[in-house]
């Protein structure tokens, strides 16, 4: 069957009109409904009958785009400008289509995009003057489905969701309905900008019938306060793809900035009315007031919370953004404070609050900021191989160091500087290493198991987690005292010059061992031993002076360190220098008056000070340290799991 004919009429959209306000106005022009015209242009899917679904406005699938366009006589960026799509990597849209690498997150608010019913501002739905917007009135603008918009800059003013004659949300959308682009598609001859709610209901062949009073024509307005009027402004600047780079003391991108506000939002939400005093005015707070209220009545009839839901009045939506806004103006320290007070001492406990739950389990991450904010509060240490609801993300960015600074047991230095303090006692073996993991982890991502793997103490693969004393002892700190700790390193690997490159030196040292010709290299060198009884200097001792120069120049312990002479041997020789292995050990690292073992020690000191001096110095060590990203390791090189 031949192509159908493209509409004998169109219109050219207005910058920063939505699909909806596009259909509403050419369908009025063309004299039929808007489901008729959705039928025409390909936007009313099959199976859906004449009612395009709300997801279009995020975004028209290809195939029916092609239609669209085609239909409408517009070109392809045209249809696209009319969705939220042209905001794609600045505002945080849900993933759609088959290419989606979102799977099973879900957004931080019940609708990720969408405020329950569209606002509107009635001076700018009266149109420009200009003879076309007399005619057809003004545009519905896409901005005005998102939460965070909620004031017109241009007419200083909140914006309307209610219509001024019947009372009732303008393009509502109600949960638990099915959510259609807009109210009474099948309502012809209505202007667009008159209220389309039903007042009578579609029969078959009976067209609904609507409010139909005009909501151009301001009956009472809301003055916004001059801080929102600004706030709003910061908000369109952002969502402007040709605005300037976001200033300094903001989050790197804008989607980090509006995932800030929405989680910030939602805690004020969960709170309220604990932030109350933050309120721009005692009206934005009366509006919250409802708005938590609402949230708590649904809550106890549907017996679930939803607390995230975004509000429709835009004066609830204008507080909450104006505190988020005030709270991100702190230092993480001081967002830490905050959520201290509102959240349980334990991490395990916090991570399972309903605000916890949202933060951990959302598929658009925060902004660096925030994350180091709130990431000692309601992150655990989770295994390796385990499922986490949410995978952790990196909570430093540093520029200077990465992973591949970190060796798998804490610098001597460090530990002394920032952990010795906390009397770790028995367990100093154990925070040394949780330390060098935590550190990973942050810088990485990821569970700390893979952090611990890519350490080279996990080299099973099994499952990783802080011993039982351990865990005694970082409950029984001051809160975030360990973390504190960790985070004074990282501020001394920023500011440190020479930075090494452990992880090249594991790589490079992952299957080595002293070769014969080196071990009779440095017991030539040995003082000679008085008396009949001689050191016994065989593979056995030079396995172990092998492990002994491993873990000095990796900085790690000698028990991770590769054995290739100790696997070459039969198994009966494999156990018994194994049961040999923690003496011979204890009299290298701690000779005593022990001539013989005080002289290996410090000829093996010197042979890993120039081994160390050789790696860091070779080609292969400079260029791998200038990647910052575990992910840009070559197939030789073992990473991290993202």
């Amino acid at each position: 069957m031949p192509a159908p004919r493209p509409l004998s009429r169109s219109l050219i959209p207005i910058p920063g009109e939505s699909l909806p306000g596009f259909l509403l106005r050419l369908s009025f022009r063309l004299g039929i409904a808007p489901a008729q015209l959705a039928e025409l242009t390909g936007l009313a899917p099959a199976g859906h009958g004449p009612r395009p679904p709300a997801i279009l406005l995020t975004g028209i699938p290809e195939a029916a785009s092609r239609a669209f366009t085609r239909m409408a006589r517009l070109a392809g960026d045209q249809a696209a400008q009319l969705t939220l799509a042209s905001w794609q990597g600045r505002y945080p849209l849900p993933a759609t289509g088959p290419g989606r690498t979102d799977a099973g997150r879900r957004p931080l608010i019940s609708q990720p995009v969408l405020i329950p019913a569209t606002r509107y501002c009635p001076d700018c739905l009266a149109g420009d003057g200009s003879a076309i917007q007399e005619s057809l009135g003004g545009p519905w603008l896409k901005a005005w489905h998102l939460p965070v918009v909620f004031a017109c800059p241009a007419h200083q003013r909140l914006l309307e969701h209610l219509c001024p004659e019947c009372g009732q949300p303008v393009h509502d959308r109600r949960p638990g309905t099915y959510l259609a682009i807009l109210p009474a598609m099948r309502a012809a001859g209505l202007h667009p900008a008159q209220c389309r709610t039903e007042l009578v209901s579609a029969r078959r062949y009976r067209s609904p019938a609507c409010c139909g009073a005009r909501l151009d024509q301001s009956r009472g307005r809301r003055p916004a306060d001059p801080r929102l009027i600004a706030l709003q402004g910061k908000i369109l600047d952002l969502l402007d793809p040709d605005s300037t780079p976001i200033s300094t003391g903001m989050p790197a991108t804008p989607a980090a900035y509006f995932a800030d506000l929405q989680a910030l939002g939602l805690l004020a939400c969960w709170t309220w009315p604990s932030v109350r005093n933050l309120s721009p005015s005692e009206d934005t707070a009366s509006a919250i007031d409802e708005h938590v209220a609402a949230l708590h009545r649904h809550e106890a009839s549907a017996g679930s919370a939803r607390l995230g839901r975004p509000p429709a009045d835009a004066a609830a939506s204008a507080g909450l953004a104006y505190i988020a806004d005030r709270i991100l103006d702190g230092s993480p320290d001081d967002i830490r404070e905050l959520l201290r007070q509102f959240l349980p001492s334990s991490t395990r406990k916090a991570s399972r609050t309903y605000w916890g739950l949202r933060i951990l389990r959302s598929g658009t991450p925060c902004s660096e900021g925030l994350q180091t904010a709130y990431d000692p509060l309601l992150r655990a240490f989770t295994k390796e191989g385990s499922r986490p609801q949410g995978r952790r993300n990196a909570v430093l960015r540093p520029e200077r160091w990465g992973p591949e600074n970190i060796p798998a047991f804490l610098e001597q230095a460090w530990f002394e500087d920032q952990l010795a303090c906390l009397e770790c006692g028995s367990t100093v073996k154990a925070a040394r290493r949780i330390a060098a993991a935590t550190l990973v982890q942050w810088t990485a991502g990821g569970p700390i198991g893979d952090a611990a793997h890519y350490l080279g103490f996990n080299p099973g693969g099994g499952q990783y987690a802080p011993t039982a004393d351990l865990a005694r002892w970082l409950a029984a700190l001051e809160p975030d005292r360990f973390t504190r700790a960790l985070h004074e390193i990282a501020l001394r690997l920023d500011r440190a010059s020479g930075l090494v490159n452990y992880q090249h030196r594991r790589q490079l040292l992952r299957d080595w061992a002293l070769t014969a010709r080196e071990w009779n290299d440095v017991i030539s060198r040995l003082p000679p031993v008085p008396g009949p009884i001689q050191p016994i200097l065989d593979d056995r001792k030079r396995q172990e002076a092998s492990a002994f120069i491993w873990a000095r120049v990796t900085q790690g312990e000698p028990r991770f360190a590769p054995r290739p002479i100790e696997a070459s041997q039969p198994e009966p020789v494999r156990r018994d220098w194994t049961g040999r292995r923690a003496s011979t050990w204890h009299k290298i690292a701690s000779p005593g008056r022990i001539v013989h073992y005080a002289e290996l020690r410090n000829l093996l000191i010197k042979h890993s000070d120039q081994l160390a001096r050789d790696i860091d110095n070779s080609t292969e060590a400079n260029d791998h340290g200038a990647r910052r990203r575990l992910g840009e390791n070559t197939a030789a090189t073992e990473s991290l799991p993202m």
